[in-house]
């Protein structure tokens, strides 16, 4: 067809143009458009396009001229692929052949080219035709986004008050419509960004000059500066052109609705998380408690630093620098300005503001960030504790990058992307703003200086900055955002360029491989393309990739998937990847729990550890699991062959890790090992020698291994580095103790008095080993583990330092001599080789370990722990023990010759109540263990889901006080007494049973174990416990009658009774109590109440189960805890462990805001046989556990009802996950109108005996095992049927 003489069109630099434009506008209308070229054989129907043509497009900076209407012919129903039209045929866009991608074993980092010297690609603007059919097919589906895209969560919400939300159609939904952001606004901001170009409506100093009186115009769009989202431009006419302007839409709105949407704010949150917020947010109602707390990135939840206004997820904001690509010397960043004063939106749902808080409810998020200027030097910003609703003002409290002012740190994320740091908005003003403007260059908001009044994006009422308000900016910076770094992206070290990524994950069929969307995430978050460019956390990079798979996959069906092929569940490959990921995806709860120091500073306030971070925490992790130390030494994280059970038994043995680097040197924020032993207030400066009775310069390798340790010079003289945080401006009014030495001769060298502040040189002192002196002593503790002695500084040498490259072995550290120069763990101020070094020692003397005679190995021993659903404390202390000792025994047992390490001369388990809880906060915490794969069908609520409960953080054990500030909850039978037979023995944690039983109690502390395999009654108060933990094991059997009573410990975890391998306990009077929760007491800090009794199988064999019976006349009661979560009064646990309650009354204690414990808690294939007895409180069976009721029932969802034989009646909810299953069996005592059934019914019928997955032992034992099932079906349908 020729084309008219008046339409030639041109093309340039891929574009087709028409060369006859209307005065300032380059827009043409679509039937002239048709006749121009082929462009509109582009996803359009002949259809649309006729309907395309009776239309105008015209120019407009504000909302859209023109929608696109369809009659029903044409219309697309909203999950039907998008389909493109070509000569009257439908065609859905097939895939082609997917371009080579990058090698993806290629694990070497790729770092990103400085900014200056990254090549950019410039995207010229739409025509408005391409930008409305692209929109086309957003407005058909246009209700499926606004749900899914256009959503915050109610806790969030500022759409309307909570009241109205539960009482509209929103009431059963965890979302509602967004106020700041809206379908309308979006697309408005994008057909302006998309069709005029940053440069459109724009003015000019010289050719356009500002004024209120005229408008801004389009002579700068075709200029070559000028840069437009991507609608597919450089090739509409390209058979899968509409689904690259989709997808680039879809990757942007994925990152918007994870920055900004989902929280309906438009600027940035102190204290925000890292990752799966999702399930905080669907609590939905208020966002204060101390649930949403613990979810955000405070210190305990509960402190955040007002210096977070200077930076988050690893960022400092204001102190970013940034080039032209066209001139290296034009700094785009905004200058430093310490006189700015800058506060941003109150967020009505997140922020606290006193003077709405008429609720009386405690625990809140902290105000608004600000930026102020200090009044004086020691001015500093403070922080805000969320519990008390306190500010503590001018305070050295610092934030996790170190900052503890916000003079100057105005540069928080705003916008629908959170476009943060000097760079990113300096930027902003530098293309949008008045930078541009004065500087001679065409700007869209000439009198807008976003360097000095950046809270003008979210300025729908900020007119006293420019004297006009600018609502659209939300969407305008951040699709400016998208465009400059972004799209224009180009990495020559990596090959990486988003559009022809963009277009090669389309052309390639789109496969659901989130390498795409994590690449992208990474530029717009990071700067860099690729895993490991950064150690940097990607932020919510779960949900963007979930978002942006939803919007693609879903809402677009572009990969054509028929409704009956819903998109699968991708299973995780739980390797290395999946694990480093995870890890990302807990960091601010890692950051807010793991890493956090309490030392004298700030008065023993915890806050974020200045010389144990995240980011070089994650990269030491990468080294020693990912590439080892050589000979096959790599940190366990996880086992891929194993599956989510190796993910499990990874992550718990990073758990002990952490724990153990929190007691040892992250609790004191140094580096080098710091005095904790002293006599009488007097710390000796011999220490540096060895504490807790240990000499670390003598400390030689085994015999085979002698020649790795490290020779001692007695000459050498070092000084450990006093910890930054222990010196002012943290450390006030107070002397820091003097740091740890080491120098030549053997004269005393004195002490330090704690009393009055003062060194005493020269006067002698002795250490827990005799020394008066400091000379050769050198091997102090130093890194996260504080790696001692001559053997363990020989090791690092030998594998990974100056000896290995010396023998030509591959080493880490080839120019470090750990021996000579110990001190490097600590030079390194990337804080990476502290790390490194921990972990190093973790793998030699941890994971390594294992005692031939007794047969115990820590791995075996590991995965045995996760297996039986990680209870019990045997094995934390066993591991604990490793650390100290050297070996996994307790301390009243020497140390086997026969372990392949290194024996300590030590006999205490030192802080081991502290490691212990360090231990269960991050397991059930932090980590919120155990992991369940994302196809398990799990009951709604909290379990294994989002941590709801604040990390106490461990202190330094204290004495035990000699009263009780009020007495008991409970009443209690008798006087208290000593255990009967009571052996010595101080401990600061429970033991692990010794391989040979006594014939008495042992009293370890609060604990007093029967091991004997005799029978122990307790029936008076002579023979009762109160304040003490008892623990039956090793075929023993407890009995307690009338008058008997056990008392758990106040404020600890640790049950009242624990039964374990082989042993029994009848209970047919008496009470139980467990431990009564208050931290306002002197005694522990557990705010949670204890559970009653324990019966557990303690290993994992048939053989070792545990029995219990209980009969009327007990009463067991789990402990309450009037500021926590009360505790459970049964918890039955293990393969082959039964229980069988004839009658007693089992109560959950009682927690704060009803959060009361369980009557009863089964898991791990125990079994309990309910015949009669009291329940109060709920019950819950898991994990292939089976509760059974005996009598009259029925079942209804989680309600039990019914009678048992004595005609006492039940109605219980009982709730059942992970393959816990509810039993209903009748008996031939009761005649039933119905018999049991989940539901009611009209006829009799039989409840099925349950088939419940075992483990293997065997033949034999799968044959006894099998005589024994069969014989309790017997017995069973003897019962029924008489």
């Amino acid at each position: 067809m020729a084309t008219p003489a008046s339409c030639r069109c041109h093309r340039r630099n891929g574009i087709y143009r028409s060369k006859r434009r209307m005065a300032h506008s380059r827009l043409f209308t679509a039937s002239t458009f048709i006749s121009c070229s082929y462009l509109l054989l582009v996803s359009v129907s002949l259809a649309d396009a006729a309907a395309a043509s009776s239309s105008t497009a015209t120019t407009a900076r504000g909302g859209l001229d023109r929608e696109h209407h369809h009659d029903s012919a044409s219309s697309q129903r909203d999950d039907e692929p998008v389909t493109i039209q070509i000569n009257n045929k439908h065609d859905n866009i097939a895939a082609e052949s997917p371009p080579k991608k990058k090698d993806e074993s290629d694990e070497s980092p790729n770092p990103p080219l400085p900014k200056s010297k990254r090549r950019r690609r410039r995207t010229e603007v739409a025509p408005l035709n391409v930008f409305l059919l692209v929109k086309d097919q957003f407005d058909r589906r246009r209700g499926s986004i606004e749900e899914l895209v256009f959503q915050s969560f109610n806790a969030f919400s500022t759409t309307s008050s909570l009241d109205d939300i539960s009482n509209n159609s929103n009431a059963n939904k965890k979302t509602s419509p967004s106020r700041m952001y809206t379908y309308t606004a979006f697309f408005e901001s994008l057909r302006t960004i998309a069709v005029d170009g940053i440069l459109g409506n724009s003015y000019n100093l010289f050719t356009n000059p500002f004024n209120t009186n005229n408008a801004g115009d389009n002579s700068y769009v075709e200029d070559e500066s000028n840069m437009a989202f991507y609608m597919s431009q450089d090739n509409p006419s390209n058979v899968n052109a509409v689904k690259y302007a989709i997808v680039n839409i879809c990757a942007f709105l994925a990152s918007a609705m994870a920055e900004a949407i989902q929280f309906d704010a438009c600027e940035e949150f102190n204290g925000m998380v890292s990752g799966t917020f999702g399930s905080a947010g669907s609590r939905g109602g208020n966002v204060s408690g101390k649930g949403l707390l613990s979810e955000l990135g405070g210190v305990n939840g509960r402190y955040f630093p007002m210096s977070n206004a200077c930076g988050q997820f690893g960022q400092l904001y204001q102190q970013e620098e940034c080039s032209s690509a066209e001139n290296d010397d034009d700094d785009m960043s905004c200058p430093f300005d310490p006189n700015m004063e800058v506060t941003a939106e109150l967020h009505p749902k997140y922020n606290y503001d006193p003077s709405k808080d008429k609720d009386g409810i405690r625990h809140r998020p902290p105000p608004p960030f600000t930026c102020v200027p200090k009044d004086f030097p020691e001015d500093y910003s403070g922080y805000w504790d969320g519990y008390d609703l306190e500010f503590v003002r001018r305070v050295a409290y610092p934030s996790a990058l170190g900052e503890i002012s916000v003079e100057g740190c105005c540069w928080w994320g705003r916008g629908a992307l959170m476009t943060r740091g000097t760079c990113g908005l300096g930027r902003v003003n530098h293309f949008l703003g008045k930078r541009a403007y004065d500087n001679g260059r065409p700007s869209r908001y000439p009198n807008v200086d976003f360097c000095k009044s950046p809270s003008v994006i979210c300025g729908d009422t900020n007119l006293q900055y420019s004297g006009v308000a600018y609502p659209e900016l939300k969407f305008v910076v951040a699709l400016f955002d998208w465009v400059d770094r972004v799209q224009s992206y180009s990495n020559a070290n990596s090959e990486w360029e988003y559009l022809p990524q963009l277009k090669q994950f389309v052309d390639g069929g789109m496969e659901e491989d989130s390498q795409f969307i994590d690449d992208v995430s990474s530029i717009l978050t990071r700067g860099c393309d690729g895993y490991y460019c950064s150690e940097r956390t990607i932020h919510f990079l779960e949900e963007r990739r979930t978002n942006f798979e939803a919007l693609i996959y879903d809402v677009f069906n572009l990969k054509g998937r028929p409704d009956a092929l819903p998109r699968p569940i991708t299973q995780p490959r739980y390797d290395f990847e999946h694990a480093m990921g995870w890890l990302h995806s807990k960091r601010s709860k890692i950051e807010g729990n793991v890493f956090v120091s309490e030392n004298n500073a700030l008065d023993g306030i915890p806050y974020f550890s200045q010389a144990y971070k995240f980011e070089p925490f994650l990269s030491a992790l990468r080294t020693a699991s990912h590439y080892g130390f050589g000979n096959q030494r790599y940190f366990f994280i996880s086992d891929k062959n194993k599956g989510l059970r190796g993910f499990n038994a990874g992550l718990v043995n990073l758990a002990f890790f952490l724990a153990n680097a929190m007691t040892e040197s992250i609790i004191n924020d140094s580096c080098d090992e710091v005095h904790w032993e002293k006599n009488d207030g007097k710390y000796a400066i011999a220490n540096s020698c060895g504490q807790n009775g240990r000499e670390y310069s003598g400390e030689v390798c085994p015999r085979w291994e002698s020649f790795i340790t490290c020779n001692v010079d007695i000459k050498a003289e070092m000084q450990a580095d006093v910890p930054g945080t222990a010196i002012p401006p943290f450390l006030i009014d107070m002397q820091p103790l003097p740091p740890f030495q080491c120098r030549a001769g053997t004269n005393p060298v004195g002490y330090w008095d704690a009393a009055t502040d003062t060194l005493h040189e020269n006067e002698a002192l002795n250490n827990t080993n005799g020394r008066t002196d400091v000379e050769g002593c050198c091997f102090w503790g130093r890194g996260a583990l504080l790696t001692r002695g001559t053997c363990n500084y020989g090791k690092l040498n030998f594998y990974i330092g100056a000896q290995a490259a010396a023998q030509g072995r591959s080493s880490m550290y080839p120019d470090i001599d750990f021996c000579t120069n110990p001190g490097a763990i600590c030079d390194d101020d990337s804080m990476e080789t502290r790390y490194v070094v921990g972990m190093f020692e973790w793998i030699d003397r941890v994971q390594g370990y294992y005692d031939s005679n007794l047969d115990w190995s820590y791995l075996d021993e590991l995965y045995k722990f996760v297996d039986n659903g990680m209870d019990g404390d045997v094995f934390i202390d066993s591991v604990s023990s490793i650390i100290v000792r050297g070996c996994h025994l307790s301390h009243n047992y020497p140390c086997s010759k026969s372990t392949s390490h290194l024996s300590l001369d030590t006999d205490r388990l030192l802080y081991g109540l502290e490691r212990r809880m360090n231990f269960k906060n991050i397991i059930k915490l932090v980590f919120a263990m155990p992991i369940v794969a994302p196809t398990d069908d799990r009951a709604p609520g909290n379990d294994n889901g989002s941590v709801t409960s604040q990390i106490q953080t461990t202190r330094r054990p204290t004495f035990r006080p000699t009263f009780k500030p009020t007495p008991y909850p409970f009443m209690n039978v008798g006087d208290p007494t000593m255990s009967p037979l009571v052996s010595p023995g101080i401990s600061l944690s429970k033991p692990g049973d010794p391989p040979e039983p006594t014939s008495s109690p042992v009293e370890w502390s609060d604990i007093t174990i029967y091991r004997d395999g005799k029978i122990h009654v307790i029936n008076n108060g002579a023979t009762s416990f109160r304040d003490e933990s008892i623990v039956v094991t090793k075929n023993t059997t407890l009995k307690l009658d009338q008058g008997g009573f056990i008392e758990a410990p106040l404020n600890t975890d640790w049950p009242a009774i624990r039964i374990s391998i082989s042993s029994r306990f009848i209970g047919r009077g008496g009470h139980v109590n467990g431990s009564y929760a208050n931290t306002s007491f002197l005694e522990g800090d557990y705010e949670n109440g204890g559970e009653a009794i324990h019966v557990n199988n303690g290993q994992s064999s048939p053989e070792t189960a545990s029995y219990a019976e209980f009969y009327d006349g007990i009463r067991v009661m789990g402990g309450d805890a009037p500021a926590g979560v009360g505790g459970n009064a049964l918890h039955v646990n293990g393969f082959g462990t039964t229980v069988v309650i004839q009658g007693g009354t089992f109560r959950g204690g009682k927690g704060s805001n009803d959060d009361d414990g369980l009557s009863i808690h089964v898991l791990n294939s125990a079994n309990v046989h309910v015949r009669g007895g009291t329940f109060l409180g709920d019950m819950k069976v898991e994990r292939y556990g089976q509760v059974r009721f005996y009598g009259c029932f029925r079942k209804d969802g989680t309600k039990v009802t019914g009678v048992f034989a004595d005609d006492s009646e039940l109605d219980i909810t009982v709730r059942a996950y992970l393959g816990g299953e509810v039993v209903l069996i009748p008996i031939s005592e009761q005649e039933c109108e119905t018999a049991p059934s989940v539901s009611p019914t009209n006829f009799p019928t039989l409840s099925s005996q349950p088939s419940v997955p075992q483990p293997n032992y065997g033949y034999k034992t799968r044959v006894s095992y099998g005589l024994i099932l069969v014989a309790s079906v017997l017995v069973s349908m003897h019962e029924m049927w008489g």
